[in-house]
């Protein structure tokens, strides 16, 4: 089976945004004893793997812009997509590892 270029793009961000998401959950608690705000790491994984996203398919995958339709399809493809299955595994995964998080009392 063979995908477009566009295609490809769009799965590996995917891919990338479920891994943020994880990742996110994952940084969550260990943000809490060093009073940093809970948003601010987790945010800073997911942008980080944005950006290492166009690096893997830049690179890894090898496709260049002039073989998109629309050349900015290579940076913000995907973009609204990403954030939003980022902010939803990590908001799940968080809750679900760490209860404390939706329920100070537990």
């Amino acid at each position: 089976l063979t995908m477009r270029p566009g295609t490809k793009i769009y799965v590996a961000r995917i891919t990338f945004a479920l891994i943020a998401g994880l990742l996110s959950a994952t940084v969550t608690p260990l943000c809490m004893p060093f009073s940093i705000p809970v948003v601010i790491a987790p945010v800073a994984v997911a942008a980080v793997l944005y950006v290492a996203s166009y690096y893997f398919v830049r690179d890894v995958i090898k496709i260049t812009p002039s073989m998109l339709n629309e050349k900015s399809y290579m940076y913000r493809g995907g973009l609204f997509t990403y954030i939003l299955i980022w902010l939803i595994v990590w908001t799940l995964v968080a809750s679900l590892y760490n209860p404390s998080l939706i329920y100070p009392s537990l």
